[in-house]
């Protein structure tokens, strides 16, 4: 259980070793890429062959995927007549790369990391977020007197280095007197140290650090600012523009296994169940549960699930520049596009 809250963090770690494998890139929003909403059909094609598409998450399955193996037992998938393989993720899995190298046609990865990779001159592009935001947050033990992330300063703190949520809390909070250690998934040296904190998820560390006998308190991320879409679903360009209708296809049969996966959590849990053994039922439907802020609300509570905003890819465009991240003005509108989301 404990391995499986890093999931952000490592997949930063990864990310930033991946190939920077260049194409030509082609304006998402081009005439000659069909408009999904002017599309009838429901399906990638009416008759013929389903289509083989493959998914790799950007982790071990674990509830963040669940609306996409709810989709997959539900059939929804082969109502649109699509093969569909979900492949996991993991420490040594970089979607980005797998994806961009034509190896799968979609991946799972947040909107800094897809914003990044086009900053190195991979043309991907993002479809639907799955969560509005992400879980992650910076945990204290109960009672210490933590009020907003500049507290921080003079304090030991365990998170992932070299990830951008990190170096924007930095920046943003002039944290020059933290005492920064790189966490490596364990939570020894947090536990035997009353004033320190650590990185984690609000769905699944409280539980966790519970069972050691701590109780804790936390700092979400999001709340600082930054707050970039997570789990987005994303391809090529050049896949969106050769095959619209199988990206719609896909999207919306996915959107129809999160919306079904939010009011019967079991279906989804179950099937997570068969390709992570290590988790339980009882950790699976209690992380459903706690995630649902961060997949049906905010934006996606009037929008539906997938929803993102022009005005939320542009804050964290500039909040990248800031910090030195991004380094190139590049157009935001071609990083994402809400074009394939069914209607609501």
């Amino acid at each position: 259980m404990l391995k499986r809250i890093t999931a952000l963090f490592i997949f930063i770690l990864v990310f930033s070793q991946i190939l920077a494998g260049c194409g030509k890139t082609v304006n998402t929003t081009d005439s000659s890429v069909s408009n999904p909403k002017e599309n009838t059909a429901s399906s990638a094609e009416t008759s013929g062959d389903p289509k083989k598409v493959t998914q790799v998450l950007d982790w071990f399955p674990q509830p963040t995927h669940g609306g996409l193996y709810t989709a997959q037992v539900k059939d929804f998938y082969k109502e649109n007549n699509l093969d569909v393989t979900i492949q996991p993720g993991g420490p040594q899995v970089s979607p980005v790369q797998i994806v961009s190298s034509g190896q799968a046609e979609f991946g799972l990865a947040s909107a800094d990391s897809i914003l990044l990779a086009r900053e190195q001159g991979i043309p991907i592009v993002g479809v639907a977020a799955l969560l509005q935001k992400s879980p992650s947050a910076l945990f204290y033990h109960k009672g210490d007197s933590i009020q907003s992330f500049a507290d921080l300063n003079g304090r030991k703190v365990y998170a992932h280095l070299p990830a951008t949520y990190w170096k924007y809390l930095k920046h943003t909070y002039e944290l020059d007197k933290v005492e920064e250690f790189q966490f490596n998934g364990q939570y020894t040296n947090f536990i035997n140290d009353k004033k320190s904190l650590t990185q984690g998820y609000t769905t699944n560390t409280p539980s966790s650090l519970k069972k050691e006998n701590v109780e804790v308190e936390s700092l979400l991320v999001a709340d600082s600012g930054y707050e970039p879409y997570y789990s987005i679903i994303f391809t090529t360009e050049k896949y969106l523009k050769e095959n619209p209708d199988i990206v719609k296809a896909y999207v919306a049969a996915s959107i129809k296994g999160w919306d079904f996966y939010k009011d019967h959590i079991a279906v989804g849990s179950e099937a997570l169940k068969e390709v992570n053994k290590d988790a339980s039922l009882e950790e699976l439907n209690d992380e459903a549960k706690l995630q649902k802020e961060f997949v049906y609300g905010g934006e996606a509570a009037e929008n539906g699930v997938g929803y993102m905003s022009l005005e939320r890819w542009q804050t964290l465009n500039e909040q990248l520049h800031e910090i030195g991240e991004l380094k190139k003005n590049k157009d935001v509108q071609k990083a994402f596009t809400t074009e394939f989301l069914p209607e609501k």
